[in-house]
């Protein structure tokens, strides 16, 4: 279709006895003349999900035009953005198209795994918010012949279908707030769908933000070389208590012909709190690097383990380029962790991560431990992403923890037998996903606007 002026088909979906919804939709489509707009009668199921479901599909098999390479579907609660024009919703089109995408939607309410592929388009693996969305032809098959056996929302079930979905931002298009739903009762809450929408955009601003960030860290040392020194040693804190003996002889296996880590072994706090024990620990190595003058430590629990991924030269390389990009602290493996921006194919920003059995620290980052407040209540994991956003985690992790069957740390992991493997599992998964699309867009991501455009 030729994208220059075209007439976009727009079908909106709209419950007869919806007639409120059906005028706000004639109200927000008036005057915009790119479009040519059908009020589509929705299929009602007493499962609101499937009965959107059944009228997509009788959309794209009866009412979609041949000719079209896409559509937009809509819902009637759409509403429009100050960030909306037609220039701008067919530029996003055109580009989504020539990044093979299958959807492209004007904005979502909720998203996770997801990267900045353009200056104005996220590539994102699961969503929520179907209120104005692009669907391409190549996709129509798939959806009409997908299952539905195992029905979910339809937004998830769309994603669960595809790895090219896309959306803008700034967003086009949000939810107007009616005060119920058809398709999603728990967005009968009064204001709850803005708050989610509100949550979604704080989320990408942030993801662009540090792209940028390190988008000019990265130009500004063009051309630098890190040359690592043969002889190159990192100081290397383990944690252990003396009477976990089995801890510490996994340990010192570990790190058994591994001449690049220095290894002093630190008797750990004892406290009835295993917890606040272990910031007592954590807090005694931070002051012996400090007292030895460390530059850059590798501080360890005594459950850590080196996975197969683990090279000396990569590693180090990894370290000195965190070094020059002024990151507080490195993770070597998380079992969990909120959202990510790569900044290289191995080396990922992130907000918020979990698993201390493995941590690179750079000395600006000592202070910041010293001077942190605590009490009995005080979990590591949870406080170090707290003191710093200059964070990241290495991908294919070089670390996880091994199960012995029991914590002195976490009581949770005494209760459920295998949850230490399972969240590393799923952690790995979702880094794998994320990873993919970065080698998959990188050469497109490069062309993203300088820090400070917009």
């Amino acid at each position: 279709m030729d994208l220059i002026n075209p007439l976009v088909q727009v079908y909106a979906v709209n419950l007869k006895k919806r007639s409120d919804r059906r005028e706000h939709l004639k109200t927000e489509f008036a005057g915009r003349t790119g479009f040519s707009l059908h009020i589509v009668e929705a299929i009602e199921n007493s499962f609101g999900a499937l009965g959107l479901w059944q009228t997509i599909c009788k959309i794209i098999s009866n009412l979609s035009k041949p000719e079209d390479d896409f559509i937009i579907f809509c819902e009637d609660d759409v509403e429009f953005t100050e960030h909306f024009t037609h220039e701008y919703l067919l530029e996003n089109i055109a580009m989504a198209k020539e990044k093979d995408a299958d959807m492209l939607l004007g904005g979502v309410s909720w998203f996770g795994n997801s990267l900045q592929i353009t200056d104005s388009l996220f590539w994102v693996e699961n969503f929520s918010g179907l209120q104005f969305t692009i669907i391409f032809r190549k996709f129509f098959n798939t959806i009409l012949n997908a299952s539905t056996v195992v029905m979910k929302a339809t937004d998830f079930h769309l994603a669960s279908l595809t790895n090219n979905v896309m959306f803008m931002h700034p967003f086009i298009a949000v939810q107007k707030e009616f005060g119920y739903s058809d398709a999603t009762p728990d967005n009968s809450m009064e204001g709850r769908v803005t708050a989610l929408f509100n949550t979604a955009v704080n989320k990408a601003n942030i993801l662009k933000t540090v792209r940028q960030q390190y988008m000019q860290i990265e130009k500004e040392q063009t051309g630098s070389i890190i040359s690592l020194p043969p002889d190159l040693t990192i100081p290397t804190y383990v944690i252990n208590l003396p009477e976990r003996t089995e801890r510490l002889s996994h340990i010192i296996d570990q790190f058994k012909e591994r001449n690049e880590f220095d290894v002093t072994i630190v008797p750990a706090v004892k406290h009835s709190i295993g917890a606040y024990g272990l910031w007592l620990s954590m807090r005694k190595v931070i002051a012996l690097a400090i007292e030895n003058d460390d530059d850059v430590i590798v501080m360890c629990e005594d459950d850590h383990q080196f996975t197969k991924d683990y090279r000396r030269e990569h590693f180090l390389k990894q370290v000195l380029e965190a070094h020059d990009q002024n990151v507080y602290y490195l993770s070597g493996g998380t079992g969990k962790f909120d959202h990510v921006v790569p900044i290289t194919e191995n080396r990922f920003w992130v907000n918020h991560c979990l698993s201390c059995q493995f941590l690179v620290l750079y000395r600006p980052f000592f202070k910041h431990i010293l001077s942190k407040s605590f009490d009995e209540k005080i979990v590591a994991d949870l406080a170090f992403p707290l003191m710093t956003s200059n964070k990241m985690i290495l991908y294919p992790f070089i670390s996880t923890q091994r199960d012995f069957g029991y914590s002195d740390v976490t009581e949770l992991h005494n209760i459920e037998k295998g949850i230490v493997d399972n969240l590393f599992t799923e952690s790995d998964r979702r880094l794998a996903k994320i990873q993919q699309a970065y080698l998959r867009y990188h050469n497109f991501s490069a062309q993203l606007i300088p820090a400070g455009k917009s």
